[in-house]
């Protein structure tokens, strides 16, 4: 009996590393305090062929204050 031929192991995913990270913030106007408390800025992707905008973030130092802080 002739044993069968063995199938090639899958090759390994090659390997990749990326960060994701907060761009600058910048004030915006927020529309409940109705003042320029807020603040907001892009999502960045970074890999080796370059940098994109993924998402963006927001806050507001009034209205997104913590409950211990207010007072």
């Amino acid at each position: 009996m002739t044993p069968r031929p063995r199938p090639s192991s899958p090759r390994p995913f090659p390997v990749l590393t990326v960060y994701v990270t907060a761009g600058t913030a910048r004030p915006d106007w927020c529309h409940v305090c109705k003042a320029y408390t807020r603040f907001t800025g892009d999502v960045l992707l970074l890999t080796p062929e370059g940098v994109s905008v993924v998402g963006s973030y927001a806050g507001c130092e009034i209205c997104d204050e913590p409950e211990e802080h207010r007072g």
